[in-house]
């Protein structure tokens, strides 16, 4: 498969199941690879074992928020 072929893979960290079924819906049907966390600290990790080409990411979320999850991210080389 060529880079363009390539299918991109986009992980959305949302807290809402709504949300989440709806963007997924979306996103697949337009051909891209989705993959879900519902938590901050469980879309860090995705992130990490993943590494997605784009991340859709909610900022108040309980717990780990948007802003946390950035922050983790910016950290990690593969993710960075």
């Amino acid at each position: 498969m060529s880079d363009l072929e390539k299918m991109t893979k986009i992980l959305i960290i949302e807290d809402d199941d709504i949300i989440i079924a709806t963007a997924r819906d979306l996103l697949e049907a337009e051909g891209y690879e989705v993959i879900t966390a519902e938590t901050g600290q469980q879309g860090i990790d995705l992130a990490q074992q993943q590494i997605p080409d784009l991340i859709i990411c909610d900022v108040m979320m309980p717990g780990v928020d948007g802003h946390h999850v950035l922050g983790a991210l910016r950290t990690i080389p593969e993710t960075n």
